[in-house]
């Protein structure tokens, strides 16, 4: 102060008095708004924490030192912010980062000033235990926090981040960046020993990096917006253009990807564990042609899609695919209130082979629009719970080695939907797939309803057969009413019943037309009204169709084919041939060792392919 007033003192005549002792007396006031915002000196009321910061942080802006002052130890009415604009409310205007390029200097806070609070030994022992929180500051210069054990909670709502924040292996109680805007985050192997949160209008512009981080609590980010880099920072992302990476990442409790979620590239949650649920209410996974998300070979509690019955909690788009191939789920999945867009011929839809889900599958409410698959090759769930109007177009279902415990309430169990939901698998010339039809026989079979299950299996071998063209459509059709394929055995008992009484019918009218002759071709005739001679049409009809039965019919009695003859049946002539009897007779003899042979291989299963 006596040296600014020297200055002044020195342009000053010395006879003026009145006039130097005003100018002075302004010089004064000049060098102490100097001292305060021009040199960052501190005054003797500063906190310790503040008077350190500023010796080490010379020009403090007002919001680093609101931000200091309220993370000072001995700081009890510090609020609930920092607060570096007007406003102390979150939902004001005058927080929201997107207009941070209009946002005062004094908002700034310098990301070294936030690294030296956060790992320099004499600082952080007088931080708050409730750590720093700061609400609408404008972060200046790279926050790198790598490989730094923050021993506090670090909460940065409606920020605005010019740079990337780099987290790569930080460990730190909690951290939330609600609201806020960023660039870029390399957060790979992160600690948090409590919640992330960065959702309610959190917004990357570049991708988000977090594999292989691990979360005590839960990652929350309902309401975050994230974007794919045009280069990405993962040498392992190809082109999937990924926007949120969570690989190998390991979450305590759940993770919230829901209520205005919204990514512009994939999300890929590859290895991952989560001790909860995934929840994906309202959510947007936009990745034309590409992975929406994935989640291959991770493990889950449940997933959520919607919630059924509810009440609407958002529907959930994805315009791309959506994977859990492999994945391992503990309770259920349920996919409801959900649209699977993308362009005709565009790769998009659900992809869940070779999933497991120890409840049930819900697949209701769901439109899988413009040719969109449904793919459950391998999966197996326990109880099915699905709707014939959310299925997928036709051969657009893969459901070859699925398997399901059986049905649940309200799903379609009648026998002709269920082959219509079989029909719906792409249809590739010459290939069967057994397995879709044993298993919904084996539901059916496991739910009481033996008859349906049989009618699956014969339905299975009409398509088996089907694919060798017209000759296979022909044995086919000739097992399928004989035997059912070897299911129904107990068919050609009733066709030989049949046989057999013709035959009866035949040669009743042959021994009236008298047609029928005897041979002895070993031995000479009985005597005439012997008992041995007699012809008896029932037993001679059953001696022709039996291969392996010997009733003394067949070898002493034969049409005799010159021989034509009338037999009257009440008042009915009919004409009577002994040679199309003795063919009639041939046939009979065939169909007799046909029928006997696939019966025996009927009941003794030889025919079957279950």
């Amino acid at each position: 102060m006596k040296r600014a007033s020297r200055l002044v003192a020195e342009y000053i005549p010395q006879g003026d008095t009145s006039m130097f002792r005003l100018v002075r007396t302004l010089g004064w006031v000049a060098a102490m708004i100097i001292a305060v915002f021009v040199t960052g000196t501190t005054s003797a009321s500063d906190s310790p924490l503040t008077k350190l910061a500023a010796s080490r942080f010379p020009n403090l802006t007002h919001a680093e030192r609101t931000m200091v002052e309220f993370a000072e130890t001995g700081d009890v009415d510090r609020g609930e912010f920092a607060v570096a604009g007007a406003s102390a409310n979150p939902d004001d205007s005058s927080n929201d980062p997107r207009q941070a390029d209009k946002w005062s200097h004094e908002r700034d806070i310098r990301a070294s000033l936030l690294m030296w609070l956060c790992d320099d030994p004499a600082a952080t022992p007088l931080i708050n235990r409730a750590g720093i929180k700061i609400l609408g500051a404008r972060i200046v210069g790279g926050l790198d926090l790598s490989r730094v054990r923050v021993p506090f909670a670090l909460t940065m709502r409606k920020c605005s981040f010019a740079e990337r924040l780099v987290l790569v292996q930080t460990e730190i109680p909690h951290l939330n960046l609600d609201g806020s805007y960023a660039t870029e985050i390399n957060a790979e192997g992160l600690i948090v020993r409590g919640d992330l949160n960065l959702g309610e209008g959190f917004h990357a512009s570049g991708e988000t990096r977090l594999e292989r981080a691990k979360i005590d609590g839960a990652l929350i980010c309902s309401g975050g917006s994230f974007h794919y880099s045009k280069l990405s920072m993962s040498r392992y992302a190809g082109n999937d253009k990924p926007a949120l990476i969570l690989d190998e990442i390991v979450v305590g409790s759940e993770v919230d990807l829901d209520f205005g979620f919204r990514s512009e590239g994939a999300v890929t949650m590859r290895q991952a564990s989560v001790a909860h649920d995934i929840g994906f209410y309202g959510a947007h996974l936009i990745n034309p042609h590409n992975w929406a998300f994935e989640g291959n070979f991770s493990s889950f509690g449940s997933v959520w899609f919607g919630v059924p019955r509810y009440g609407d909690w958002g529907t959930f788009e994805a315009d791309g695919v959506v994977a859990f191939t492999g994945a391992k789920i503990t309770n259920s999945i349920i996919v409801s209130n959900a649209r699977f867009l993308g362009a005709p011929g565009d790769g998009h839809g659900f992809s869940g082979g070779a999933l497991t889900a120890g409840g049930y599958f819900y697949w209701r409410d769901v439109e899988p629009k413009n040719g969109a698959t449904v793919d459950l090759s391998g999966a197996h769930v326990g109880i099915l719970l699905d709707e014939e109007k959310s299925w997928p177009e036709p051969s657009y279902l893969l459901i070859d080695g699925f398997t399901y415990d059986g049905f649940g309430p309200g799903s379609p169990t009648d026998l002709r939907t269920r082959l219509r939901w079989i029909s719906l698998q792409p249809q590739t010339p010459g290939a069967f797939n057994p397995q879709p039809y044993r298993q919904l026989a084996r539901a059916y079979r496991e739910s009481g309803l033996e008859n349906d299950a049989t009618s699956v299996l014969i339905a299975a071998e009409d398509v088996r057969y089907a694919r060798y063209g017209w000759r296979g459509r022909l044995l086919g059709g000739f097992l399928r009413a004989t035997i059912g394929y070897g299911h129904r055995p107990l068919r050609a008992i009733d066709w030989s019943l049949g046989v057999v009484l013709v035959g009866w019918a035949m040669v009743f009218i042959g021994t009236r037309a008298g047609v029928m002759r005897l041979t002895w071709p070993e031995t000479t005739p009985p005597p005439s009204g012997d008992p041995s001679a007699e012809l008896n049409p029932l037993l001679y009809s059953l001696d022709v169709f039996l291969p392996f039965v010997n009733l003394h019919q067949e070898h002493y009695w034969w049409p005799d084919t010159v021989a034509n003859g009338i037999c009257v049946i009440l008042g009915i002539r009919i004409p009577c041939s002994g040679g199309w009897l003795r063919v009639y007779l041939w046939l009979q003899i065939i169909a007799g060792w046909l029928l006997s042979a696939i019966f025996i291989a009927g009941v003794t299963g030889l025919l079957r392919n279950d």
